[in-house]
């Protein structure tokens, strides 16, 4: 309902649950706005009128749980599912009147079988008009085999901390704990290191070593940005925009020295923390790591002294990585877009003032908008001629092994 109707993130909410109750009710909440649509189709079917908001959110979790039953995520009878939640409409003064119809309607979903006619055209996942309208635009024939790709639960993948463990060493330690996995060698032609992929899910906890920092979740797609920096010891680093630390603990654990110096900026406090938080996890916190609470776009954090080297991870739609974070959908409004390119180009003026002449800047994205990737790099290029453009994968789509970024490589130099 918070997502829904209130429009709030799940990442913020999530942080309120303890590490006992987060999975499930991450599992249930996710599972429930990737079948959205679909639910709505299979209740309202059975439904006179449009029910309150409370008891229209519960319907769809348990009708979500039938339609998915025998899957892993949910081995739970028909008649299990509705008793729950009978009981459950028992729990809320809001929703307590319609016991009997909450036992009524999901039985009636659970012995019916929608036709293919009622199900044609319809994602899971309730996509706005304007953004299929964006995607079909700039992917004609590939824009409903993105759209389906990003309904799927994602993959579980992780990236082997290489200051502790070569990715050889770590995959004994998953044979060992009779865990499977998949390497990932390389995306777009960029070799990686670090990246494997778990067959079957799993909480963190139960993965070798995980705590004691000798892997991070991260998507491989994400794991380009060390291979395409060639970075090299000594050299003055900036993490624009960095929280939550993911690509920041990735580039230490690159250099496998100390930098000259690194700063992790990020113009939220709470968001700094949790970059703390990753390099504390992951053992990399030293004298040459500066985290800063500051303004990307704004130069009154920087002390003048200019980096070899920038990753620019800008704030973005996050229209490439649904599937991980499917409220996005729900709470991302067209308006925003032009907000965010906005943003984007100020970061982007900004950041450069600092680069090295000689030195390379990443600008990356989790979007698959054009507007946030190549078209803001070829504007920026038109309007700097000291700006170099070098070989980078441009925009990755989502797929089985990664979700969707956009990666644009730039060298400083006097034209």
């Amino acid at each position: 309902m918070q997502v829904v109707h209130e429009g709030r993130s799940l990442s913020a909410l999530f942080d309120a649950f303890n590490e006992v109750e987060r999975p499930a009710i991450q599992s249930l909440t996710y599972a429930t706005l990737r079948d959205w649509t679909h639910a709505q189709i299979r209740l309202y079917k059975h439904l006179s009128k449009k029910p309150s908001k409370e008891l229209d959110v519960l319907l769809k979790v348990a009708a979500m749980l039938i339609h998915n039953r025998g899957r892993d995520q949910n081995q739970y009878a028909v008649p299990t599912i509705v008793n729950e939640a009978v009981k459950a409409a028992a729990m809320s003064p809001k929703t307590k009147h319609a016991q009997g119809l909450t036992n009524a309607v999901l039985r009636k979903v659970a012995s019916t079988t929608l036709c293919q006619a009622e199900m044609d055209g319809q994602f899971g996942l309730p996509f706005p008009d304007w953004w299929l309208r964006r995607i079909r635009a700039a992917y004609s024939d590939q824009w409903e085999s993105i759209c389906r790709r990003q309904q799927e639960p994602p993959p579980l993948t992780l990236r082997v901390n290489q200051m502790m463990n070569t990715r050889a060493d770590y995959e004994a330690k998953l044979e060992r704990a009779g865990i499977a996995y998949q390497t990932i060698s390389e995306i777009a032609g960029i070799p990686l290191r670090s990246a494997l992929m778990i067959d079957v899910p799993l909480p963190v906890s139960q993965l070798p070593e995980f705590m004691q920092g000798a892997v991070s979740v991260q998507d491989a797609g994400a794991q380009l940005a060390p291979g395409l920096l060639c970075l090299q010891n000594g050299e003055r680093l900036l993490d624009a925009c960095a929280a939550p630390g993911g690509k920041t603990a990735h580039l230490l654990e690159t250099i496998r020295s100390e930098p000259g110096e690194l700063i992790a900026l990020e113009i939220d406090t709470e968001r700094t923390k949790k970059i703390v938080n990753t390099l504390t996890r992951l053992q990399l916190i030293n004298s040459r790591i500066q985290v800063i609470t500051g303004d990307a776009s704004q130069p009154d954090w920087w002390d003048g002294n200019l980096f070899d080297k920038i990753l620019l991870d800008v704030p973005c739609s996050a229209s490439g990585i649904v599937r991980r974070h499917p409220d996005i959908v729900f709470l991302r409004k067209q308006q925003d877009i032009v907000r965010l390119v906005e943003t984007q180009r100020a970061i982007l003026e900004n950041v450069w003032m600092m680069l090295k002449n000689g030195g390379t800047l990443l600008y990356l994205t989790c979007s698959i908008f054009p507007e946030e990737g190549e078209e803001q790099i070829t504007r920026f290029l038109r309007d700097h001629p000291n700006a170099l453009r070098l070989e980078a994968p441009g925009q990755l789509l989502p797929s089985e092994h990664h979700d969707g970024f956009f990666y644009g490589l730039l060298k400083k130099h006097q034209p």
